[in-house]
């Protein structure tokens, strides 16, 4: 009986160390790693707080004081950022201070993939980074939605990048959620990174639902498409109408953090650790004539925080 006794606790601990088990640690390169193991990771989507990107000249007029102070301010609560594209002026002063201030992950972007001095430019960076940060690229963001680039577009970029870019860095491109109604986009890369606002597709939910639905549809294509999923944008302004407010905007992010950060479909993971987004940017909607848009930010373009930044601080 004593024996007996001893195999059923020895069983009973197994169970009980399979059960509080999380996911599987996924090794296939660094970034997911990084995303799967045991560090808490928050990542949070940047453009500068005091750039106008429209304007060209703009990135090389930002101050690289500038530049430090936002990330220094984001760093208290994250520890890698997800970039929009590339250009000489800007974006490598961006990767050297996240360097010195010790983030650990960095998603580059090409804006553009018809453009070649993006896709060199973010290979070169690669390169030269690859030691320091986990990494990833994304090539273009919502442009065959909107029709700004097409599919083929997106091979040749991707043909011209994997000649250049560390095999250890793996690729994506990004659009929003109807955009993956799209076999291309699926298909695309090594891992799939939308943007899933139920703002725009879900309108009448309030914020905790907006945030389920959120996480529910990130699981979805995990599952679907057997691919990993890192949801890039999902969020709530805090501003533009009258359901949009600090509160409803601190209500979005501690539901949509509250389960976790990572979260499995059958054996794919979905990753639900990145901040949309930085800053408020009001050119954004000077350009859209969409009054939220300037409002999506955890801080203000002055680095003050708002309320939902709590909900990140806290996780943390």
């Amino acid at each position: 009986m004593r024996f007996l006794a001893s195999i059923l606790a020895i069983c009973g601990l197994a169970c009980a160390s399979l059960a509080q088990a999380g996911p599987p640690l996924d090794q296939r390169n660094r970034l997911f790693s990084l995303l799967t193991g045991p560090e808490t990771v928050q990542l949070i989507a940047y453009t500068p707080s005091q750039l106008d990107p429209r304007f060209e000249a703009n990135q090389g007029k930002l101050p690289t004081s500038s530049i430090r102070a936002d990330l220094t301010a984001l760093r208290s609560h994250f520890n890698g950022l997800v970039l929009y594209g590339y250009h000489e002026a800007c974006t490598p002063r961006i990767v050297a201070i996240a360097k010195e201030l010790e983030f650990r992950a960095v998603i580059l972007s090409i804006w553009n993939p018809k453009s070649a001095s993006e896709i060199d430019g973010v290979a070169a960076l690669a390169r030269q980074y690859e030691a320091s940060f986990a990494l990833a690229v994304l090539v273009g963001n919502e442009g065959i939605t909107f029709q700004r680039y097409e599919a083929e577009d997106l091979a040749i970029a991707e043909k011209r990048l994997r000649g250049q870019l560390p095999k250890s860095v793996p690729i994506s491109t990004s659009e929003p959620l109807v955009g993956y109604q799209q076999e291309v986009v699926r298909k695309f890369g090594d891992f799939l990174c939308p943007n899933i606002h139920p703002v725009f597709d879900r309108k009448e939910l309030a914020a905790p639902e907006a945030a389920a639905w959120a996480r529910d549809e990130a699981l979805k294509l995990a599952q679907a498409t057997g691919k990993p999923v890192v949801l890039k944008e999902t969020g709530f302004p805090h501003a533009g109408k009258d359901q949009f407010t600090p509160q409803s905007q601190l209500d979005f992010w501690q539901s949509y953090l509250k389960p976790g950060t990572l979260a499995m479909a059958g054996k794919n993971w979905a990753f639900l650790g990145v901040g949309f987004e930085a800053f408020d940017l009001p050119w954004k909607s000077q350009e859209s004539k969409l009054e939220i848009e300037k409002s999506w930010g955890l801080f203000s373009p002055n680095r003050e925080p708002h309320p939902a930044l709590s909900a990140w601080r806290k996780l943390r």
